[in-house]
């Protein structure tokens, strides 16, 4: 999946719980980063083309990689208060005064309980991009991108391709999920738990229905 796609992974399914109810939002910013965070190994391409083809998939796409990157990041936002400070650059940044100075004031009191909240979402937020990555994989000109779950303790690779990496589907489904929620805030939960339950009809139907053929044409 795309970096979009998993970050609307991270929060969807973070709203679809409810948590956003009694954290607010800056539990939502935090699942959807910590989501994306096991595609930094594709920052190897950097390195070299020889270092991209080693690590990407591999070194932060695994079991043990993405529960410790997880830990790490909500153990760093909820200490931090990572995405609130980057809420308040980001709001300078654009000068969106419409944002009241209250939804971006830093946190100040940290309750043990609560952290442990902040640490168990964004584990799990992390380990979406497995599931996710195994299910979308390679192009029409590139294999399927195989993934090392439990590298470093075995290079064995799975991968179960529905749908190929550059398939619209999914995003557009997101997109249609953020209008709604921008329309009816009232039922953000609702709004998510059907767009997940769209992602996953879609991947189902792609990968088993429509499987290679855009949108269904056959």
């Amino acid at each position: 999946m795309t970096t979009y796609e998993h970050a609307m992974l991270g929060m969807n399914g973070t709203i679809a719980c409810g948590l956003h109810e009694k954290y607010g939002w800056k539990i939502i910013a935090m699942a959807a980063i910590a989501a994306t965070l096991p595609d930094l190994d594709g920052l190897t391409w950097f390195i070299s083309n020889e270092a991209f083809s080693v690590g990407h998939r591999v070194w932060g796409h695994n079991l043990f990689a993405c529960v410790l990157i997880g830990i790490a990041f909500g153990i760093a936002d909820y200490q931090w208060d990572i995405v609130t400070r980057a809420g308040r650059w980001v709001k300078w940044l654009l000068r969106w005064k419409q944002i009241p100075e209250e939804a971006l004031t830093i946190r100040q009191q940290r309750i043990a309980r609560q952290q442990v909240v902040w640490v168990v979402i964004a584990a799990i937020a992390a380990l979406s991009q497995l599931p996710a990555d195994l299910v979308v994989s390679g192009t029409d000109t590139l294999p399927v991108w195989g993934l090392q779950l439990l590298w470093p303790l075995s290079d064995q690779e799975w991968s179960f391709q529905m749908v190929m990496y550059h398939d619209p589907g999914v995003i557009l489904i997101f997109i249609a999920g953020m209008f709604a929620m921008v329309k009816w805030t009232q039922h953000l939960k609702w709004i998510a738990r059907i767009a997940l339950a769209a992602v996953v009809a879609y991947l189902l139907l792609r990968g088993f229905v429509w499987h290679d053929t855009p949108f269904g044409d056959v």
